[in-house]
C-alpha cells in the first residue's frame, strides 16, 4: 500500500514502510534524499526507532546464550610438507643425538609451525609452551617410568599394585594433560582452558567403560559419546565455554555401520586369502610362498579392515560433533567429512608411510590438516570480541608428560 501526496511540485508516493523488516528500514533510509522526501525520512527514523527498541528488548535476552551471526569463516592451513620435512627431519635427528633430550624443543617446535598455519577469520594460532617447561616434565615422568618398570618386575602382587594406582590415577593425569595442553595454545591472543575435574574424569574414563564389559561392549559408543561430551563442555576459551549435547543414537549408528561394513570386509578378504592360499598349496613347491603369502595378506587384510571402521566412524562422529558444538556467542561450527573422502585419505597416508620408511610422516601430516581444515567452517558470531582473557593461572607441563609416559592420549572422536 502506498500514499501519494504532492510537496512543492513533486507528487510523492510513500511506500508502506510499516511492513519493512528493520534491515530494509535501515536500506530504505540510507538511500533516501532526506531534502526531497522529508516526511519519508521522518517515518523512517521513528519505526527504525521502534525497531531497535524492539530488537534491544529482545537481545538482551538472547544474545549471551545464541549471539548474531556475522560471517561463515573457513579454516586454512597455510603449512607445506617441504617446510614441515625440513623441521621434522632436524627434530628427529637432533633427539637422537642427545639421546631424547632435544624432544623437549622439538615438540616446541613442530607445535608452533601447525598452530601458527593454521588461520580462522583471519588470525592464527599460537602454541605458548617453552622447551624447559616440557624437558621438566619428561624428566619426571622418565623418573616415575624407570621406578614403575621396576616395582613391577619385583613381585606380581606389587604389578597389580601399581596397575591398580596407575589406572586410579589416570583421570587427574588426563585433566592435568589436557588443562595444560590447552592454556597452552591461544587464538587472538586469547588462551583456551580446560575445567574438568576428577571426578567426572573418573566416571567417564574409568567406570563407563568397565561396565560396557557386562553388555558386551553394546554401550560403548555411549561411553564414547560421553567422553567427548566431558572434553568439549570441559572447554573454555578466555571467559567463554564451549557446549555440546552429542547424540547417543549417531554414535549406536556410526559404531554400527563401521562394525558391520568391517566384518563384511574381513569375511571377503578372508575368503579371498583362503583361496590364495587353497591355489598356492596345490603345488608342492609352493607351499611356503603360499604360507608367506598368507601372512601378508592377513597383515593387509588387518589395516584395510582397521583403516575403513576409523574413515567411517571418525567421519561420522566428526561431523556430529561439530553440528552439536558452539562457543557461547562466539562461534559455531560445521563439518562436512566424507567417508569416501576420508577412507581415501586414511588408506594412501597409510601407503606413503609403509612405502617411504616413515620418512613421509611429515607430507601425512600436513595433507591431513589441509584435508580437515578444507571441510570445517566457523561461523562467526557477534561475541567474538567480547571474549575476556581469563585470569586462570598457567600450571606446569609435568602432568601432560607423566600422562603421555603412560600413553594416556586422549582425542575427540
Amino acid at each position: 500500500m502506498t500514499t501519494i501526496t504532492q510537496t512543492g511540485g513533486h507528487v510523492d508516493t510513500t511506500p508502506d514502510y510499516s511492513a519493512y523488516s528493520y534491515q530494509e528500514l535501515c536500506d530504505a533510509r540510507a538511500t533516501l534524499d532526506e531534502a526531497l522526501y522529508p516526511e519519508r525520512a521522518k517515518q523512517l527514523d521513528e519505526l527504525i526507532a521502534s525497531h531497535a527498541e524492539h530488537i534491544s528488548e529482545e537481545s538482551s535476552q538472547v544474545l549471551d546464550k545464541e549471539g548474531t551471526f556475522l560471517r561463515k569463516s573457513p579454516v586454512n592451513f597455510h603449512g607445506s610438507a617441504k617446510e614441515f620435512f625440513s623441521i621434522w627431519i632436524v627434530n628427529l635427528l637432533l633427539s637422537i643425538v642427545t639421546l631424547g633430550i632435544y624432544s623437549a624443543w622439538a615438540k616446541v617446535r613442530t607445535n608452533r609451525y601447525l598452530y601458527g598455519n593454521l588461520e580462522i577469520d583471519g588470525h592464527r594460532f599460537s602454541y605458548l609452551a617453552e622447551p624447559l617447561q616440557i624437558l621438566k616434565g619428561r624428566i619426571i615422568s622418565a623418573i616415575l617410568l624407570v621406578g614403575y618398570i621396576l616395582a613391577i618386575s619385583t613381585s606380581p602382587i606389587v604389578a597389580v599394585v601399581m596397575a591398580l594406582a596407575i589406572a586410579i590415577l589416570s583421570p587427574w593425569l588426563i585433566c592435568k594433560g589436557m588443562q595444560f595442553g590447552m592454556k597452552m595454545t591461544s587464538y587472538r591472543n586469547v588462551r583456551f582452558g580446560f575445567t574438568g575435574r576428577y571426578g567426572e574424569a573418573f566416571l567417564v574414563f574409568l567406570l563407563f567403560p568397565f561396565l560396557t564389559v557386562f553388555t558386551l561392549y553394546l554401550a560403548m559408543p555411549w561411553a564414547l559419546k560421553k567422553m567427548d561430551e566431558f572434553i568439549l563442555n570441559n572447554t573454555t576459551y578466555g571467559d567463554k565455554a564451549f557446549s555440546t549435547e552429542l547424540s547417543g543414537g549417531t554414535y549406536f549408528v556410526a559404531g554400527l555401520a563401521a562394525g558391520v561394513v568391517s566384518i563384511i570386509t574381513f569375511i571377503v578378504g578372508i575368503s579371498l586369502i583362503g583361496a590364495t592360499a587353497v591355489f598356492a598349496g596345490a603345488k608342492e613347491s609352493a607351499e611356503q610362498a603360499g604360507s608367506i603369502s598368507v601372512m601378508l595378506g592377513v597383515f593387509i587384510l588387518y589395516f584395510l579392515v582397521f583403516t575403513l571402521a576409523s574413515a567411517i566412524y571418525s567421519g561420522m562422529i566428526r561431523n556430529h560433533m561439530y553440528a552439536q558444538t558452539r562457543l557461547g556467542n562466539v562461534a559455531t561450527f560445521e563439518s562436512n567429512v566424507t567417508v569416501g573422502g576420508f577412507l581415501v585419505l586414511k588408506i594412501t597416508n597409510m601407503l606413503a608411510l609403509v612405502f617411504s620408511l616413515g620418512l613421509a610422516l611429515p607430507w601425512v601430516k600436513t595433507r591431513t590438516l589441509s584435508y580437515l581444515a578444507a571441510h570445517t567452517q566457523v561461523n562467526v558470531l557477534d561475541g567474538i570480541d567480547s571474549v575476556v582473557a581469563s585470569n586462570e593461572q598457567i600450571g606446569t607441563a609435568t602432568a601432560e608428560e607423566v600422562a603421555s609416559a603412560f600413553d594416556l592420549d586422549v582425542s575427540l572422536g
